[in-house]
């Protein structure tokens, strides 16, 4: 039985990218590094950290400074994320607008909050997607009008949710 599970799970499809829950997040010396530097900012000094601080501060993170460039070192971002999925710590860095902090229970409550919010329509927007794929090939009893199909209607009997080419092909 185990056999035919770990084929089916194998085999499964997943457009998420794979995180094994067995699998540890282990921090770099300078994830380590950016986390004693915004714990230190943000027990200590009582403030933010800045991206422009963390890279005059680590010297492995490089600022750039193009203009038109909107996140200056996406480096950050990236250790920020890998600190907050690691369970080696159990402190949450709270970004925003490029500035970082440990912050106290009710505002890391509403950075998880705002996680959420932003997710939810695209969420709902998803269900809804999926919901009205899979109608596709069921009867209809009554048209978009409310009037009963039958044998001399023009209407459609079945739901038809997709076209007939391929089109991302051409």
């Amino acid at each position: 039985m185990t056999e035919q599970m770990d084929l089916f799970e194998s085999s499964a499809e997943t457009t998420e990218p794979e995180i094994k829950k067995d699998k540890e997040f282990k921090l770099t010396p300078r994830e380590w590094r950016l986390l004693d530097l915004i714990k230190h900012n943000s027990f200590i000094e009582h403030r933010k950290t800045t991206q422009k601080e963390i890279c005059e501060k680590i010297d492995t993170f490089v600022w750039n400074d193009d203009e038109k460039c909107h996140d200056h070192c996406t480096a950050i971002w990236h250790d920020i994320e890998e600190i907050n999925l690691s369970y080696q710590t159990d402190k949450l860095i709270i970004s925003d607008k490029f500035e970082y902090w440990i912050g106290d229970e009710e505002e890391t409550k509403a950075f998880i909050d705002k996680k959420w919010q932003d997710l939810l329509p695209r969420l709902v927007r998803y269900w809804a997607f999926l919901n009205k794929v899979k109608r596709d090939g069921q009867g209809l009893i009554i048209d978009r009008k409310g009037n009963v199909i039958d044998e001399n209607s023009q209407a459609r009997v079945f739901i038809e949710s997709y076209g007939e080419e391929r089109i991302s092909d051409n």
